[in-house]
């Protein structure tokens, strides 16, 4: 695309500073108009398929962003059912360490 652009640049200077002879002028001057239709032409079609690519970034974007947000959101379920988890460990624990001192207890009333 900037080769393209440099082309036309090239080509709308060329035909702003004119050609010396009047023949060699009207010659050059149907080459440098064809050149300079190719150039916007292919600067049109350089400018849709950026329009296309940029389109297709944005949707890649948005689908990113939905990840990134779902992934945020299973992480913090994760942290949630840890949290969940150790509770119940510890409740665990503590339940198993009164059931041993009743055992205990138990034990040395017998």
């Amino acid at each position: 695309m900037l080769v393209q652009r440099r082309e036309l640049e090239r080509v709308r200077r060329a035909a702003t500073g004119g050609a010396s002879s009047s023949r060699a002028a009207g010659s050059s001057q149907s080459d440098l108009e064809d050149r300079q239709a190719a150039a916007e032409t292919a600067l049109r079609a350089a400018t849709d398929r950026a329009t296309e690519l940029q389109g297709q970034v944005d949707s890649v974007a948005g689908e990113r962003d939905q990840l990134c947000i779902r992934a945020e959101a299973a992480e913090a379920r994760v942290t949630e059912v840890t949290r969940e988890l150790e509770t119940l460990r510890v409740q665990g624990s503590s339940v198993d360490q009164e059931e041993l001192a009743r055992l205990r207890t138990d034990l040395q009333a017998q």
